[in-house]
């Protein structure tokens, strides 16, 4: 897996350099605003400043529409190319197994790496380069244009933000624990249910037909109980985030009406646009991170048939003729 990964270094690079551009720009445009909230209204020129500003703001929309679209572009022309050789080295690999090494896995599982199992890599990728890394880049530069505006307001505004980010890492690990169960289960239902289908004829043949719905209702149920555990904890932790974040945007107004020293109107706007602003990208991480913890799995099970050392010795067998003169 490391050395397909390794062919297409320049163009993981290039990727990130493009989500770190489109990240910068997008989080640009707010100081804008703040400047011209900041502006003098009173000086002569104020016409030529705020059209000087709406061409900036324009210009910075429409650069970050552009690098987003050769982003998207360079993201699925790279995780395509790397699907492509996961999927070809794995299926050649399985091909070459001997059949002690096939004994370990039944088809079912092999046919489920072969198709969902790489398709959720590229959930891996394009999640974990699309989204993760660049809410991650995001939220760096909305606290460091924070720190621009004002110090004192920014450091509430990023406290609120840690904590909103304690509570995502938290849920977010108990959640993946859950998935991960869940996919133990459905997992053992395809064995079985590959199972009892290669034997319906047995089933048919000793009436083991109520037996075996029994069983499949076990494992169903058993599924169902872990499902409604996992919607619970899923959607519980969205009201805390919204409390605490309610409470920030509370104090930097507070901070901002009670201090002595004078905050301009741009900066107040600024520090609560990206306080309210960081509660998007940190949910997208947490949904992803969710759906993530399912494709790490898929990439724990494709390297383990990758890393199979049993290969195929063809020249090891014997030649008819000699089976012939034999038997």
């Amino acid at each position: 897996m490391k050395k397909i990964i390794k062919k297409y270094v320049k163009s993981i690079v290039i990727v990130g350099i493009l989500l770190l551009t489109c990240d910068f720009l997008s989080a640009i445009p707010p100081y804008i605003v703040k400047q011209v909230v900041d502006i003098d209204f009173t000086r002569e020129d104020i016409i030529q400043t705020i059209l000087f500003y709406i061409f900036i703001y324009t210009s910075i929309h429409l650069g970050r529409l552009i690098f987003k679209y050769i982003r998207d572009v360079a993201i699925n022309k790279t995780i395509c190319k790397i699907l492509r050789d996961i999927r070809k080295t794995l299926f050649d690999k399985i091909l070459n197994f001997k059949m002690i090494t096939f004994n370990k896995y039944n088809s079912s599982e092999l046919y489920t790496r072969l198709t969902s199992d790489v398709d959720n890599l590229f959930d891996l990728f394009f999640g974990f380069l699309y989204n993760i890394l660049s809410n991650i880049l995001y939220i760096i530069f909305m606290i460091v244009m924070m720190f621009v505006a004002n110090i004192n307001l920014a450091v509430i505004g990023g406290i609120t933000v840690i904590f909103i980010s304690i509570i995502v890492y938290k849920f977010t690990k108990v959640v993946g624990n859950l998935d991960n169960e869940i996919l133990k289960k459905r997992d053992r239902e395809h064995k079985e249910f590959s199972e009892l289908y290669n034997k319906s004829k047995l089933t048919y043949l000793f009436k083991l037909q109520n037996k075996n719905i029994n069983k499949m209702n076990d494992l169903f149920y058993s599924e169902l109980k872990i499902r409604r555990k996992y919607i619970f904890i899923h959607h519980f932790p969205y009201w805390i985030i919204a409390m605490i974040q309610a409470i920030g945007i509370y104090a930097i107004i507070y901070y901002a009406l009670n201090i002595n020293v004078a905050i301009s109107l741009g900066s107040i706007y600024l520090v609560l646009y990206y306080t309210k602003e960081c509660k998007t990208p940190l949910e997208e991480i947490c949904n992803q991170l969710e759906e993530l913890q399912t494709c790490i799995n898929s990439y724990k099970r494709i390297k383990v048939l990758l890393n199979e050392t049993e290969e195929e010795n063809i020249e090891s067998g014997d030649y008819i003729e000699n089976l012939n003169r034999r038997y």
